[in-house]
């Protein structure tokens, strides 16, 4: 069995045979279990232990209700570890290390390989490290307070990142060439991580899959409502923030899990509000460290951002998730302001909005009413609104900021991999589904899915473009293959992932962006 000293003593490691041969060492404890009295705070550094510790099993999962699986798993709040896994345990020289934090929507997810296999990375040297976070309640509980300002599922992440700086060289791993990326709330946790002056040199590369904290639903406008509605919810109704949180310390883990509110009475209604418990923006006048201070739009428009390398991206469908529960929608769609960015009516008159709601229905449904047989046009409207348009702002923003490179791309691969858009019955849609790329990085065993000569092809080519990254901060340093150019505000190029060709464009869905610039007053 293979054996790794680190900080907190030594670990005992187990050889995988999985697509190829590899060592893991999971279910090691990257922070003191968050329980008890801990119960959502900040997360504390994690203890020593003696002798040799088992690192052959993944660590508890978050308590959560396990969405792709469509079960709750109790798992136990004591749940914050990570795992690492490597081909080899002394290389000739130390190898780069990809961080992976997975999505979830904050409410769902793991870390595990059962879904996360390492198989793919792993086959272009390097080190893939994954971690478990507290989510829904547990991670994101507000209370605007010192003891609960919010935010705790991020802060695991950064104490994630930390035992990953200090302890990756004991793998092989160099600890100098760390890239962090994610997948939808993983992705926006990554773009959070670039700006947050706690996670500032953790990390030296970044990639963002589907979502970036420009994106609306990445943060929370109603934190601590949500935290007394849930109180009331469990029996507890009170205006005290002390009181509340007395009691929901003491709470059965299982009554935190999957909950159900009731709707935010707001001027500002939104389809983002059905996220209940996510990132907040902390007090600053609090007396504690905090993750981020200022909403993101702020924070990108005053440039305070990571100096580092980054790629970002879409999928060519994105909307389908939103789009396949139009059923639940089509009555609030069909209201006033619905289809305008909160970001948006949030800050502008009625009349404004009134004016913009207008135009976003010309523009994506002609101006007829939305019905049952507008799902591709809400998919189209919500791919853009929920995530296109702020992505591509992101990398605007960024480019222009750090004069660092970005670089840009769109997943446009469709095979019997394409799992997710399957599962929601929706293939008569356009477009790759939100999150239908993960299974092209990832050997997922928990569910059935292909694995065809030709989407091994393209999984070794996706994958090889994020490990080109991760040693370089290129890309595509080899020859062979169309060069992925950087993008910038004057040269918009887009690497183009499709299932026969990697091809760099320019100016990609130019005429929605292009709306969207002239709707937000950026252009």
């Amino acid at each position: 069995m293979p054996l790794v000293r680190v900080t907190q003593g030594i670990l005992k490691g187990a050889i995988c045979e999985g697509i190829g041969k590899y060592v893991a060492f999971k279910g090691i404890p990257y922070a003191k279990p968050p329980v008890g009295n801990l119960r959502f705070k900040a997360p504390e550094p994690p203890e020593a232990w003696e002798g040799e510790r088992d690192a052959t099993e993944h660590g508890p999962v978050c308590p959560q209700y396990n969405e792709r699986m469509n079960r709750i798993d109790a798992g136990s709040e004591d749940c914050l570890y990570l795992n690492v896994f490597t081909k080899n345990l002394s290389p000739p020289r130390p190898l780069p290390v990809l961080v992976w934090i997975h999505g979830g929507g904050f409410y769902t997810g793991s870390g595990n390989s059962d879904y996360y296999g390492p198989d793919f990375f792993l086959e272009h040297d390097v080190i893939l490290v994954t971690f478990n976070y507290r989510l829904e309640v547990f991670g994101f509980l507000c209370l605007d307070t010192e003891e609960v300002p919010g935010n705790a599922g991020l802060k695991d992440q950064v104490m994630a990142l930390k035992w990953v700086k200090n302890n990756i060289a004991a793998f092989g791993g160099d600890s100098n060439n760390i890239t962090i990326f994610g997948c939808s709330a993983g992705s926006t946790a990554t773009s959070y991580h670039l700006v947050s002056k706690m996670s500032e040199g953790l990390f030296n590369k970044a990639i963002c899959q589907s979502g970036v904290c420009l994106n609306e639903w990445s943060y929370n406008i109603y934190a601590k409502q949500r935290a007394f509605q849930l109180g009331k919810l469990l029996g507890k109704e009170t205006e005290d923030v002390h009181e509340l949180l007395e009691f929901l310390k003491n709470v059965p883990t299982l009554s935190l899990v999957n909950v159900e509110l009731p709707r935010i009475e707001s001027d500002h209604a939104d389809i983002t509000d059905s996220i209940l418990f996510g990132p907040v923006i902390e007090k600053s006048h609090l007396r504690i460290e905090k993750f981020v201070t200022e909403a993101p739009p702020d924070i990108l428009n005053r440039g305070n951002l990571a100096k580092v390398p980054i790629i970002l991206g879409y999928t060519s469908g994105e909307g389908i998730e939103i789009a396949r529960k139009l059923q639940y929608t089509l009555g609030f769609m069909s209201q006033a302001g619905s289809v305008v960015p909160r970001e948006l009516k949030m800050k502008w008159a009625s009349e404004k909005v009134k004016d913009a709601d207008q135009r976003i229905r010309i523009h994506y449904f002609g101006g007829r009413e939305i019905t049952m047989d507008s799902i591709q046009e809400v998919a189209n409207l919500e791919s853009d609104k929920l995530f296109v348009f702020n992505i591509i702002r992101f990398a605007r923003y960024f480019s222009r900021r750090t004069s660092m490179p970005v670089y840009l791309y769109k997943f446009d691969v469709e095979s019997e991999r394409n799992y997710t858009k399957k599962t929601y019955k929706m293939e008569a849609l356009k477009g790759v589904c939100h999150a239908d790329d993960l299974p092209y990085q990832f050997n997922v065993t928990n569910i059935d899915i292909p694995l065809s000569e030709e989407s091994k092809r393209i999984i070794r080519r996706f994958t090889k473009l994020w490990c080109n990254f991760a040693k370089t901060g290129n890309p595509t340093p080899t020859e062979g293959e169309d060069k992925w150019e950087p993008f910038t505000d004057t040269e918009r190029n887009c690497y183009i992932i499709g299932n026969h060709s990697l091809k760099c464009a320019r100016n990609v869905d130019e005429k929605n962006n292009s709306f969207w610039e002239i709707i937000y007053g950026e252009q």
